[in-house]
């Protein structure tokens, strides 16, 4: 009889639960319409709803129309790890770096897939809530025991349960601006946190997908910066420039024998980031013009929605929500409107389903690991104001029922 069970490491993947919620919109949204007349609004995806800006989408054809559409170089294109160093100057901070600290990936996924498959079969940690990714997909796949160290409340950092966990483990990810929270780091926190890795010989995962969504004039601060060979950095051009579906990250570490095998494990997986994309990227990078006129106007949305989301969810008594200084979410917690009585698995769906049957899609708090069950997850980057609004007011329906 032939096998059909394999090895762990493929076995223990995951789908990711935002990915099985937005199956169940799909197939529900066209029921509740004909029912309602009403269209779904949709909360669940971290998808960007803006166009990609034309001058990256020009730079694609014009480098596929110059032949750049030949087997891609280990590694990554020198034009675009050379764009990715300048970037890493100007907007980082980081100074000392060669492009033989950069290897190319597809997006950031690939990046912290690479990461988190150098320290196969060890302990590894992070804060919780964490990116439901991470412990479906990458924690797996690299066979790693995950320890997860609680946020406050208010996600405020407790620096004693961080050391506890930084200590037991040889990777600690980070991710600032965080999903799902929206929690953005302060630079006191992220120098903390590097320096506690630094006393534990504990290497440091830093995620930085939405390193430029930030909002009240604060910025993203990159342990990239700091001169630590123990920090990896991963980035993606998905969030800053509507790139989702282009799939174009890096992973950037001052720890050269970290690149190198990064360079040799990528191989093994796709041989490289396709050309033209590489050429593409790397004028998404180095035209600053542009680049400023892009991310301003998506900023000036992105505000305008989170403005509109906290202040609609805020205005519902027993919710208890704190304003995201970054990304593209908020993480509320709903736990005051589910029912003592209610228990288990069926405690954690219970805020989820109702909002689900009056056409509401958000994300629970369990796809986020094992604390903040009572949370619900509000994505704004694909809905407009209206949406938010229309949204919202079908929220404090559903609650007051």
């Amino acid at each position: 009889m032939l096998r059909n069970n394999f090895h762990p490491a493929m076995e223990n993947i995951k789908l990711s639960p935002i990915v099985s919620i937005s199956e169940e919109v799909r197939s529900k949204e066209n029921l509740f319409k004909n029912a309602t007349g009403k269209d779904f609004i949709k909360f669940q995806r971290g998808e960007i709803d803006f166009a990609t800006p034309a001058y990256i989408v020009d730079a694609a054809k014009n480098a596929m129309d110059e032949g750049k559409t030949k087997y891609p170089k280990s590694g990554g294109e020198q034009v675009f790890k050379e764009a990715i160093l300048r970037k890493l100057e100007r907007f980082n901070k980081a100074e000392g770096l060669t492009t033989d600290n950069i290897i190319v990936t597809y997006g950031g996924q690939e990046a912290l897939e690479l990461v988190f498959k150098l320290f196969h079969g060890e302990k590894t940690g992070g804060f919780a809530p964490v990116w439901s990714c991470i412990i479906e997909n990458m924690v797996p796949y690299a066979e790693t025991n995950f320890i997860q160290a609680p946020l406050g409340k208010d996600f405020s950092v407790d620096f004693d349960k961080v050391e506890e966990v930084i200590k037991e483990v040889s990777l600690f990810y980070l991710n600032t601006p965080q999903n799902p929270t929206g929690k953005l780091f302060t630079k006191e926190e992220v120098v903390k946190i590097a320096e506690l890795c630094a006393k534990y010989d504990t290497f440091l995962l830093s995620d930085e997908a939405y390193e430029r969504i930030t909002y009240d004039g604060k910025s993203h601060f990159s342990p990239v910066s700091l001169m630590l060979e123990n920090t990896i950095s991963a980035f993606t051009l998905s969030k800053t420039y509507s790139m989702t579906g282009w799939r174009l990250g890096y992973l950037v570490t001052r720890n050269k024998h970290i690149t190198e095998l990064a360079k040799l494990t990528d191989y093994t997986q796709t041989a490289g980031v396709t050309t033209f994309l590489q050429y593409a990227g790397a004028e998404a990078l180095n035209n600053v013009e542009e680049e400023k006129k892009a991310v301003t106007a998506m900023l000036k949305e992105y505000s305008l929605r989170r403005e509109a989301l906290y202040n609609g969810l805020k205005e519902i008594d027993g919710l208890e929500i704190t304003k995201p200084d970054g990304a593209l979410y908020m993480f509320p917690d709903f736990s005051a409107f589910i029912p003592e009585s209610i228990k288990g698995r069926q405690r954690e769906v219970y805020v989820y389903n109702q909002l689900m049957e009056n056409g509401v899609a958000v994300v629970y708090g369990s796809c986020f690991g094992e604390y903040f069950t009572g949370n619900l997850r509000f994505s704004f980057s694909g809905v407009n104001v209206d949406q938010i609004n229309r949204g919202v007011a079908r929220i404090r329906e559903t609650l007051q029922r």
